[in-house]
């Protein structure tokens, strides 16, 4: 079973906040500063344009390559709730 939950909006631990989305944005804690975006299918660190991570089906790829990193089923694994690059990006960021 995972231990993070996430509800759309909150990726918590227990009862802490761990990070929030905002938009196309992931921001840290419950506050607003920008760890990463989502722009389509690609993950870009903070509030760039620079291409960290990219989903490309079931796979996660580093930067905007085909070199996966990860499976979905890794990601729903670790992380309770909806979403698909959204939580892939939380994943990245605060669970891996």
């Amino acid at each position: 079973m995972a231990s993070y939950k996430f509800d759309g909006t909150r990726l918590k631990l227990g009862s802490s906040t761990i990070a929030n989305v905002r938009g196309d944005s992931i921001c840290k804690g419950s506050g607003s500063n920008k760890v990463a975006n989502i722009r389509g299918d690609k993950i870009c660190k903070g509030s760039g344009s620079n291409v960290e991570f990219n989903v490309r089906g079931d796979n996660i790829c580093q930067g905007s390559g085909s070199n996966r990193i990860a499976r979905m089923r890794d990601i729903d694994d670790d992380i309770d709730g909806p979403g698909h690059i959204v939580k892939a990006a939380l994943w990245l960021y605060f669970v891996r």
